[in-house]
């Protein structure tokens, strides 16, 4: 089996590099890795990025059209019988050679993401309900009473396999025939909620989303939407495009929901 690993790189070099080296346990299998960049760097430049990270394919992209944009052309290298969608700072703490025989074993799931803890071991909200307007504005309250970046959908389950609403885009991986059969991440999407929409479109057509923490990966996003203005409102942009396409106050699809 051979897997292929997309990760937009947007001015993280650093990151990426750090990204690569944790790679060399992440698979037994055949591996390729392809970076998909919206830096818009000189043709020198992307010339002395190939020599720096000669392992990568690489896509120089014209423009910044955001992290949907960005992933799909990336994806469109990929000739792996497995697809990774990753950001460039995760981490890779564990083998994911046990993730994969999941996929080989249950072919009902369509995608996949392992648990996600900060560099302090910290368990992160890596998947989640889906969010509807009542949803998300009971999830700001709760933010703002507590204080708290990090709020769990439930404690109980995050050290349980089982299927979830979605999986955030910091990693998933889905099986070739499920990317083929949604077309992957949608462009209605500058920045976020892009992975809740493939989530949905994923189950949509048939597939369970998997959470699955025997595997762990070290990821901490900025969460810069709660923290400048230009980020929170293409955060809500993201929201309403998703509530125009599935609903504004629910309706969602429903999972079935399974612990492995």
């Amino acid at each position: 089996m051979k897997v292929s690993i997309v990760i937009v790189e947007y001015k993280s070099l650093d990151e990426l590099q750090r990204c690569a080296n944790s790679l060399q346990m992440g698979f037994s299998s055949e591996v390729e890795l392809i970076a998909s960049s919206n830096s818009c760097y000189s043709e020198q430049k992307q010339s002395e990025i190939r020599k720096l990270f000669p392992n990568f394919k690489w896509s120089f992209n014209p423009k910044n059209g955001g992290f949907a944009y960005a992933m799909n052309l990336g994806l469109k290298l990929a000739t792996g019988d497995y697809l990774i969608i990753a950001n460039p700072d995760c981490i890779f703490l564990d083998k994911l050679d046990s993730m994969l025989e999941f996929l080989l074993q249950h072919p009902e799931v369509g995608a996949i993401a392992p648990q996600i803890v900060d560099e302090k071991g910290v368990i992160q909200d890596s998947f989640r309900q889906y969010v509807s307007v009542q949803s998300f504005l009971w999830r700001q309250f709760l933010r703002i009473i507590t204080r708290r970046e990090v709020l769990l959908t439930n404690k109980n389950d995050i050290y349980k396999t089982h299927t979830v609403d979605w999986i955030i885009g910091a990693f998933i991986m889905v099986p070739r025939r499920v990317y083929e059969k949604t077309g992957g991440l949608s462009d209605d999407y500058f920045m976020y909620s892009e992975d809740m929409d493939w989530c949905t479109r994923i189950r949509l057509a048939g597939w369970e989303i998997v959470y699955y923490p025997r595997v762990k990966i070290q990821y901490k996003g900025t969460r810069s939407a709660r923290k400048n203005y230009r980020s929170a409102k293409i955060f809500l942009r993201s929201a309403v495009v998703f509530w125009k396409k599935f609903g504004f106050f629910g309706s969602y699809p429903k999972r079935r929901k399974i612990v492995y």
